[in-house]
């Protein structure tokens, strides 16, 4: 993994604090952009539909819990 910086995982909880229930697609580039960082593997970011939303749900998650290891 990539390291952050202290400003970086400030923004990156922000980010992750205000996802609700539905990404707008420029916080989902945004949200897939950091995941594929944390995890440190290149994924194809899947689309937006229904079909994808297990992908997204485990994108926010694994950010939720890297947020939660550097409180």
């Amino acid at each position: 993994m990539k390291e952050f910086s202290k400003e970086e995982i400030i923004d990156l909880k922000k980010l992750i604090n205000d996802v609700g229930n539905h990404l707008t697609p420029a916080v989902a580039d945004i949200v897939w952009a950091k995941y594929t960082r944390i995890i440190d593997k290149a994924e194809r970011k899947p689309c937006m539909c229904g079909k994808s939303a297990g992908h997204w749900r485990r994108a926010v998650e694994t950010i939720r819990e890297f947020v939660k290891k550097h409180d």
